[in-house]
């Protein structure tokens, strides 16, 4: 996965309040739609590293996150805009799903 991982809340609030977006990705390595998700972000990041800063969060070592953002499955996708929470998504979503989580 090209995404850089965050396991500390503080890390991930260090991100989110120093890029306009930020992507978060929660996944776990037990959950089967977590790896075509992950692949799919992929497939993103090239064309979104100008637009979005983008991490992935693994739950199982970052349960204080999930905890904090009250992330009720995985994969869970939340985009943060300005240092706020803007909008999220759950379950497996193709690419083009993402791209309308950012409105682009």
């Amino acid at each position: 996965m090209k995404l850089d991982t965050v396991t500390t809340y503080g890390e991930l609030m260090e991100i989110v309040n120093s890029h306009d977006i930020v992507l978060a990705c929660f996944v776990a390595d037990w959950c089967e739609p977590c790896t075509p998700m992950k692949d799919e972000l992929d497939k993103l990041y090239e064309e979104l590293q100008s637009i979005a800063k983008m991490v992935a969060i693994p739950v199982d070592q970052s349960k204080e996150i999930a905890l904090r953002e009250d992330v009720q499955g995985v994969p869970t996708i939340i985009c943060y805009k300005k240092g706020k929470e803007k909008d999220r998504i759950g379950g497996y979503k193709q690419a083009s799903a993402v791209r309308k989580l950012l409105k682009i």
